[in-house]
């Protein structure tokens, strides 16, 4: 591709197989849109249905991650008999950090008297969770409808 040769970003793109992630990797902050960033980027988004406040971790939930979604996570395990589904289907990395977060999260839900499920679906966060022997602690389910339903 001579566009990309030369230095010419108006030659990236679809005619030449140009990406996103090529404009990163030349320099090219111009061919980034920050999407991925923002994908990446560990967040909680919590709601409730019916009796359980339901805890959307998003991103990647790492060391660097833990920091921004453990707050919310706590709030959600706060008080008397808690009922917390903590649902990972929108997180797009989780390591040994996320362990400890769910570690923590499930302790603080036994000690105060009340229930937490687990929602994934993703075949490497539950490769995770059963090297972590957290599989059957937290027993986790595919769809929130599943954890809606357990009792």
């Amino acid at each position: 591709m001579q566009g990309s040769a030369d230095g010419d970003p108006a030659a990236r793109g679809s005619a030449g197989g140009g990406s996103a992630a090529q404009g990163l990797a030349d320099g090219d902050p111009a061919g980034w849109d920050g999407a991925a960033a923002d994908a990446a980027a560990p967040r909680v988004h919590t709601h409730r249905i019916g009796a359980y406040t339901v805890v959307e971790l998003h991103g990647e939930i790492d060391i660097a991650g833990v920091g921004s979604v453990g707050p919310g996570l706590d709030a959600a395990t706060a008080g008397d008999e808690p009922a917390v589904i903590v649902d990972l289907r929108p997180t797009a990395f989780f390591d040994c950090s996320g362990l400890g977060l769910l570690c923590r999260a499930h302790r603080r839900v036994m000690e105060r008297g009340g229930r937490m499920r687990l929602v994934c679906d993703n075949a490497l966060i539950l490769r995770t969770l059963r090297a972590g022997r957290l599989l059957g602690v937290l027993r986790p389910v595919a769809t929130l409808d599943e954890a809606l339903r357990e009792e």
